[in-house]
């Protein structure tokens, strides 16, 4: 395996978002001319996980989101950390408008759940539930 050198705050990077930070997984894994291959062995992942989360390869259905465990192993496998720092004024946008955002998922949620309420019979709903509640219990 390749060592991974360099001084803290050398190069320091900024991502504002999620796709942001894993752009910048990517760009590090590439200075440290490492193949996807060698970053599963030094992050101890799966084979193959890295590259559905750096590459946003995945199944139908599937959440290549970075949990905690593996961002944690990354971060050691690509020598960095992350350190959080305030944005300069300006680039967020105020709470008001994040709430109101939030309000209007929920209320997507609810129009969601209504309709789903709406096509299905109390059977089927029963049924669904009987086998959450199963597979809940199974693990």
């Amino acid at each position: 395996m390749k060592p991974i050198t360099g001084a803290p705050n050398e190069g320091s990077v900024t991502a504002r978002d999620y796709d942001g930070f894993i752009a910048l997984l990517k760009n590090r894994k590439n200075e440290l001319n490492l193949s996807f291959i060698e970053l599963n062995h030094l992050a101890r992942l799966p084979s193959g996980y890295a590259n559905k989360i750096l590459l946003g390869t995945h199944r139908k259905g599937a959440c290549n989101a970075i949990g905690p465990g593996a961002l944690d192993k990354l971060l050691k496998a690509l020598g960095i950390e992350i350190q959080i720092v305030p944005a300069p004024p300006g680039i967020y946008v105020s709470g008001g408008e994040i709430g109101s955002y939030t309000h209007l998922l929920s209320a997507r949620g609810k129009r969601g759940a209504a309709e789903w309420i709406r096509k299905t019979t109390p059977t089927q709903r029963k049924e669904w539930a009987r086998k959450a509640a199963k597979a809940r219990w199974k693990k």
